[in-house]
């Protein structure tokens, strides 16, 4: 049995930082707190807890913009779990997602004007119809430091069927994740306060999805990259338990190994912090939380951020004794992780996004430099990297090296850990569906002449199936975009991607390897069942060895 090179996990954080995006009448009935939404259309202007939301009708959809979940995290609020927002007294008539928060990242899919008050959200809805509609809460990716609800400001695709989108932003980086001693809670935890504002986002649409036509009682979680880790935190996460009924996990199978202790995090976290002070020349009498909450916003936004960039590019939610007493994996394994009817799925050709970033800053990779980088960037040593030769990889020599490292990095970090969890939801008993997004032509985030190589069916390029982030150009591309969102919606509602709108082709219930949808154009075979998924990926010979 073939190790897993788990000690050169860290020498990815970088290219994942790379990863962020793909790529944007009557008030309501009730006070939120009725379970089926009464069966009303959403309003012109919708009643929340805190006050009242102007629609904006556009593109089918009502959308409602920029909803304070929770008060601005700023001043002695930083580094704090999120508290209640404010109340407002005119009703709020926005009519675009509020500023990303901030985006502690040199990513080069960085979003401008992130700010540090920035929990917000949108809800977009059916423009007809009466409720109680389905509700999917979107989780952004981004490496949990880039990223926005803006960017998927037009869910047309999945609106169209039927259900409510909520969009949610939380903190990320070192607004996020940092976690100093200085900064524990009375019950000792520190840190993860990213996934703490995606927990009260969800209890705020059980609080006031009702009034605007959703159904709390039916909220899907989905997310795709740092979003579907983000899924899967959730899953684990006994804070989470009940906020939501169904979840989606979008190539979030990626550094389940990476999650650090609380005491792992507090001296990491202590070395960011001691960095960045010294770097912005401020000296605090005692490095405390009163020193780090009244720090200016451009140490923030600068030294600070920084610093923690460069100890951690790309972090995941820490094990910190309250949102996650457990390891995500460690979790599973116990059988203490919730419950509820699973998506779980990666793409084809993940790792080509993050190759296709790395030669836009060093050149194409070559085949000398090969064995290097199948060492050094994804920690293979010589007995796993056999099974990547250059000669499985086309004709092409000057192409060789760049699909033999994609096929390598897409099956160590997302198809075989994908897979892995997948088996493990099966063994435990829930329902759960697999798939394979497989579009080769599918349109890239980095331009299709700007590498050297095909990126094919790259990391988040699943995602313009989805949401409406460009013109899709052919016909076949808009044919996966209806069967796709078809099947997303369907699962919302049912818990069965088969049942509600008609579609084309049956999606297996995952039963082992060999049921796994591929999501496909027509021209390359359409969407399929595949047998060969754990074969084509490795999985029970290179990664026999990986356990999630």
């Amino acid at each position: 049995m073939q190790r897993q090179p788990r000690s050169n996990y860290s020498r990815l954080p970088g290219l994942f930082a790379l990863a962020g995006l793909a790529v944007l009448s009557a008030c309501g009935g009730g006070n939120g707190n009725d379970d089926n939404g009464g069966g009303q259309a959403a309003p012109a202007v919708a009643a929340t807890t805190a006050g009242q939301v102007q629609a904006v009708d556009r593109l089918g959809m009502r959308s409602y913009f920029g909803i304070p979940f929770a008060a601005p995290p700023v001043g002695n609020m930083r580094w704090l779990p999120p508290a209640a927002a404010q109340p407002w007294t005119a009703p709020l008539a926005k009519t675009q997602s509020n500023a990303p928060c901030l985006q502690t990242s040199s990513s080069a899919f960085r979003l401008p004007n992130g700010q540090e008050d920035c929990l917000y959200l949108d809800v977009h809805a059916p423009a007809s119809g009466a409720g109680p509609f389905p509700v999917m809460v979107w989780i952004h990716g981004g490496a949990f430091n880039t990223g926005g609800t803006v960017t998927y400001a037009d869910p047309s695709p999945l609106v169209g069927k039927g259900v409510i989108v909520v969009n949610i932003a939380y903190r990320m980086g070192a607004m996020g994740f940092l976690g100093h001693p200085s900064l524990r809670a009375a019950d000792g935890s520190v840190g993860n306060y990213g996934i703490m504002d995606q927990q009260a986002a969800l209890r705020w649409v059980q609080d006031n999805i009702a009034s605007f036509g959703g159904n709390r009682a039916n909220v899907t979680i989905f997310g795709e990259s740092a979003g579907g880790f983000s899924v899967m935190t959730h899953l684990a996460s006994p804070l989470s338990k009940g906020l939501f009924s169904k979840a989606i996990v979008e190539s979030g199978g990626y550094g389940f190994d990476r999650q650090l202790t609380q005491a792992q995090l507090e001296t990491q976290s202590t070395a960011v912090v001691n960095s960045a002070l010294a770097a912005a020349g401020v000296a605090c009498a005692t490095v405390d939380a009163a020193c780090l909450r009244g720090l200016p916003a451009d140490v923030v936004n600068n030294q600070l951020a920084a610093a923690f960039t460069a100890a951690n590019s790309s972090p995941v939610p820490s094990v910190d004794g309250k949102v996650l007493p457990k390891t995500i994996k460690n979790t599973f394994i116990a059988g203490e992780n919730n419950k509820v009817p699973l998506v779980n799925g990666s793409n084809r050709d993940e790792w080509s996004l993050f190759v296709a970033s790395r030669e836009l800053l060093a050149g194409p990779l070559t085949a000398a430099q090969y064995p290097s980088y199948l060492q050094t960037s994804l920690g293979l040593p010589p007995t796993l990297a056999a099974f990547y030769p250059l000669a499985d990889y086309g004709t092409n020599p000057a192409q060789q090296p760049s699909l033999g490292a994609t096929a390598a990095g897409t099956d160590l970090l997302f198809s075989c850990p994908g897979l892995n969890a997948s088996k493990r939801v099966l063994a435990q008993g829930s329902p759960i569906y697999m798939y394979e997004f497989r579009d080769r032509t599918a349109i890239p985030s980095i331009g299709r002449n700007t590498v050297s190589f095909n990126q094919g069916a790259g990391h988040s390029y699943e995602l313009q199936y989805l949401f409406n982030l460009r013109d899709l150009e052919t016909a076949e591309h808009r044919d996966l975009q209806t069967a796709m969102s078809r099947y997303w919606t369907n699962f919302a509602r049912t818990g069965n991607p088969n049942e509600g709108d008609q579609v084309a082709v049956s999606w297996p219930a995952f039963s082992g390897p060999s049921k796994v949808l591929g999501l496909d154009v027509g021209s390359a075979g359409g969407i399929r069942e595949l047998n060969t998924f754990e074969a084509d990926h490795k999985c029970n010979t290179a990664w026999a060895a990986l356990t999630f």
